[in-house]
């Protein structure tokens, strides 16, 4: 049975805008709070429960962003063919490499010209897209199951790696040898951790093999959004699968079965001794991101699922505000940077100080967000239009 014509699927859109605008805010912490880079915000013995949100809300973003990559690529391929899709995810994936290690590492650090280099999310989706083009040939359902296997199971390497067993040659020698090739291979794999390779100095903060699954699983999805795919089935599995998501995530998490090398534990009040409930939820939902375990995965994954669903054709004046946005997604990151750069170098005028970085309180924070993602939506909306309207012009894809 054939889909009816009907309203434009605009819940892609509308969640990938909503995802860099939320991302937005954990950039302006980092760039103004001026416990950022002191203190974790997820730390308990640290933080208060607004600091732990407002830290914990993006991480919605990356796995989700990836996601829809995957989701975006499979359609890409249904409207351009499989080889113009290969072409597409190689040179777009060697460009988001490019910018990682250029422009991005300039606007998060200020230098360029040095031999020091953290493999952060952008470069993590640019070589997802480069091995999902080698890997997009296979069968459909190869590529399921390696997204599958991957995300369910790569959390079983954080056993074998800290275990003492000694079963598997190439785990002890990963930990006799981490400088090794078969070492450094493993660190952007899936550790968190330094890679010296000559003179060049990598801080590895986003591993690899989680993001490499779920764009296979981002592609698979997009199947979904194949023409003469019934809308109702794929609301009614987008909602199956988004819900057994997060009842994996409660039931595994709560008997701390398998999945986050983190365990949740009940938190108490200092003095009293009786139960802290709020810290409790926190520690609870307290996963790991870096890199991020399947119950991470789980309960960023699953909501955004509900979300597609809920969500599919909606198209009022705040749908379009953040579907504007999720059009551009690329332009919007690169400005967004800039800006807060800019907010930061004129407090430091105006303070007569050397650095505004850092120097300010959560309210601040919140402020700075919300001035940057609405100054920049005129230009998302203008960038936008002149993107529809000059389809010839094929480098617009990459910006």
């Amino acid at each position: 049975m054939l889909e009816e014509k009907s309203s434009r699927i605009t819940s892609i859109d509308l969640l990938r805008g909503l995802i860099m605008v939320v991302m937005a805010l954990d950039h302006s912490r980092d760039f103004l709070h001026f416990d950022a880079w002191t203190h974790d915000p997820l730390d308990f013995l640290y933080t208060t429960p607004i600091l732990f949100l407002t830290r914990w809300v993006t991480h919605f973003c990356a796995p989700n962003f990836i996601l829809l990559a995957g989701l975006s690529a499979y359609l890409y391929g249904l409207k351009k063919g499989g080889s113009e899709l290969t072409k597409f995810l190689i040179t777009r994936g060697l460009w988001l490499i490019l910018l990682e290690l250029t422009l991005f590492k300039f606007l998060w650090t200020g230098s360029l010209f040095t031999m020091n280099f953290t493999a952060l999310v952008i470069w993590a989706i640019g070589v997802s897209m480069v091995f999902l083009a080698l890997w997009r040939k296979l069968p459909y359902a190869v590529i399921l199951i390696t997204g599958l296997v991957i995300v369910f199971f790569h959390n079983a390497a954080d056993y074998f790696e800290h275990s003492n067993l000694g079963i598997l040659n190439a785990v002890d020698h990963i930990k006799q040898a981490p400088s090794s090739p078969l070492g450094i291979l493993w660190t952007f794999m899936h550790r968190v951790a330094p890679v010296t390779i000559g003179s060049l100095h990598v801080f590895v903060l986003y591993p690899l093999l989680p993001y490499f699954g779920l764009i296979c699983l981002g592609y698979c999805l997009g199947k979904f959004y194949a023409p003469g795919y019934v809308a109702e089935a794929r609301q009614r599995n987008l909602i199956l699968i988004g819900t057994f998501c997060i009842a994996l995530f409660v039931v595994l998490r709560l008997f701390n079965i398998y999945g986050d090398p983190s365990p949740w534990t009940p938190y108490h009040n200092l003095w009293s001794g009786t139960a802290n409930y709020v810290f409790s939820f926190l520690s609870f939902i307290n996963v790991t991101k870096y890199p991020c375990s399947l119950l991470y995965i789980l309960v960023m994954v699953g909501p955004a699922l509900l979300f597609l669903a809920m969500f599919e054709t909606t198209n009022n004046a705040v749908a379009r505000f953040f579907i504007t946005i999720g059009r551009v997604p690329m332009f919007y990151y690169i400005l967004h940077l800039i800006m807060f750069n800019l907010i930061a170098e004129l407090f430091k005028v105006i303070n007569h100080t050397d650095t505004a970085h850092n120097q300010f309180h959560l309210a601040m924070v919140y402020f700075a967000w919300i001035f940057v993602v609405a100054s920049l939506y005129p230009l998302c909306n203008w960038y936008a239009k002149y993107k529809a309207a000059h389809p010839e012009k094929w480098w617009l894809s990459y910006l």
